[in-house]
C-alpha cells in the first residue's frame, strides 16, 4: 500500500506518523519504522513501570528526536483524536476509521447465499 499526501502542510515527523499508522509499504524507510517502533515501546515500558524509567524522555531528549516523541505522546493523550483528525484534514486522507469495510470472510458469505 503506498499513501499518497495531498499537502505540503505536515511535517516530517508528521508524515511519517501517518505512513506508521496506516501501514508501512515497501519502500519505506527502515529507519523510520525503527523509530516509531522504539517510540511505542518506550512509551509502553514508561506507562507500565512502578520505578518510571523516563525511556520516551531520553528518546526526545536535545540531539535526539523530539519532534516524533512529542507527537506520539499527543497521540496517545485524551486529545487524540483531535490530533488525528487534524492530521488526516491536512494530509488530505480520508480517516478509515469512518469507512465501514466489509470482510472478506461476510463477502464470501453473502456470495455463497446466492448461489
Amino acid at each position: 500500500m503506498s499513501i499518497k499526501f495531498r499537502s505540503k502542510e505536515l511535517s516530517p515527523a508528521e508524515a511519517s506518523f501517518l505512513k506508521w499508522q496506516y501501514g508501512f509499504d515497501e519502500q519505506d524507510e527502515p529507519f523510520e519504522r525503527a523509530l516509531w517502533q522504539a517510540i511505542m515501546r518506550a512509551w509502553d515500558a514508561d506507562a507500565s513501570s512502578e520505578t518510571n524509567p523516563r525511556h520516551l524522555e531520553r528518546l526526545g531528549c536535545d540531539d535526539a528526536y523530539p519532534e516524533e516523541v512529542a507527537l506520539y505522546v499527543k497521540f496517545k493523550s485524551e486529545d487524540s483524536d483531535a490530533l488525528w483528525n487534524e492530521l488526516i484534514r491536512r494530509a488530505g486522507l480520508s480517516d478509515r476509521r469512518t469507512t465501514k469495510v466489509e470482510l472478506p470472510v461476510d463477502r464470501r458469505r453473502r456470495s455463497g447465499a446466492r448461489a
